[in-house]
């Protein structure tokens, strides 16, 4: 089986197309007014986004979707990353995959909805136990302490908002019970779904890193200080050339972890794990830079880069913190080389 680690080109041109779109129809103006709503959300933009196919991407044909794997996916998900989405749009992905995988009445009954983009998923909690997109969600697929997971309709649960330093990703935590549930979602791999979403994650992580750079670039080029642009100061172009090699150098970790688990390998959440810790720290570096080089102003509610700033803070917390994966990634390496050691 060769390996494909990069996407293919008709998906790269769809993924031109969407961010086309989300440059007209989602930029630092109706990013800000989402913000400000009530939702977080930019009004329309779900249904824009589900006429071009996005809400139904790695949604099965049989269900009206394209039935891309992660590899394919990727470029659309950067993209998303690139506009600071205010979009659910990895939790309802995430969650139709593993609606699809048990099958079933409800599978059948909602994986049309999502494609079509009249209806929102949610699916938790991970490990910081909290579930994102929960306010919006229709239909939440939730995991009792034993794994079990539970396909729950929004009235079926009390959700608690939690407070967020991001307003476009609505954070809370979810009361619910077993009995109320749709259906129990028998024989589906949880962690297949979660190490999806992580990489998925990982992918928008990677979108906010180039457009960090991209925006701290272009002021660089034109504040001046002591009569000339601060992009000529030697400090200046070391922080922002560390700050994309550290971006260059995860990208093809992502890549690569988005094959792990679209070929569902044994080094997939190993692989899933590395992926959102280079991404995190590659995001985390270039929010960095990229604060440092607008100097005062980028602190301020009023300029617009604090808006990329915090979604890398919340989706870097998200699925699995730094910390976490990192030893996730630990104790995977460490039982591969107890298993090949030799007595």
């Amino acid at each position: 089986m060769s390996m494909r680690l990069q996407p293919g080109p008709d998906a790269l041109e769809f993924a031109a197309s969407v961010r086309e779109l989300l440059e007209r129809s989602c930029d630092a103006g109706a990013l800000r007014a989402a913000w400000d709503s009530a939702d977080g959300r930019v009004p329309g933009l779900w249904k824009r986004l589900a006429a071009m196919g996005v809400t139904g991407l790695t949604i099965g044909e049989p269900f009206g979707g394209s039935g891309m794997d992660l590899t394919a996916a990727l470029p659309v998900l950067v993209a998303s990353g690139r506009a600071a989405l205010p979009e659910p749009l990895v939790e309802t992905l995430a969650a139709a995959r593993m609606l699809e995988r048990a099958g079933g009445a409800v599978a059948e009954a909602w994986l049309p909805r999502v494609a079509e983009g009249s209806v929102v998923l949610a699916l938790g909690p991970g490990p910081s136990g909290v579930v994102s997109a929960a306010q919006h969600a229709d239909l939440l697929l939730l995991a009792d302490d034993a794994g079990s997971v539970f396909a729950m309709e929004r009235d079926a649960v009390r959700v608690a908002p939690l407070p967020s330093v991001d307003t476009g990703v609505r954070l809370a935590t979810v009361e619910w019970a077993a009995s109320d549930a749709v259906a129990r979602l028998d024989a589906v791999d949880g962690l297949s779904v979660f190490d999806w979403a992580v990489v998925a994650v990982a992918a928008q992580l990677v979108g906010l890193a180039e457009a960090m750079l991209d925006k701290a670039v272009a002021y660089a080029k034109t504040r001046e200080q002591f009569g000339v642009a601060i992009g000529t100061f030697q400090a200046v172009k070391h922080q922002l050339a560390d700050a994309y090699v550290a971006t260059s150098f995860a990208r093809p970790v992502v890549n690569r972890a988005a094959w792990s688990v679209a070929q569902d390998l044994p080094t997939r959440s190993r692989d899933a794990s590395h992926a959102k810790h280079a991404a995190s720290v590659a995001a985390g570096r270039l929010a960095r830079a990229a604060l440092q080089v607008h100097g005062g102003i980028g602190y301020t509610f009023e300029h617009d880069l604090h808006m990329w700033l915090k979604r890398t803070w919340t989706l870097s917390a998200l699925w699995g913190n730094t910390k976490w994966h990192q030893d996730r990634v630990a104790r995977s390496v460490l039982k591969e080389n107890a298993r090949l050691r030799v007595p």
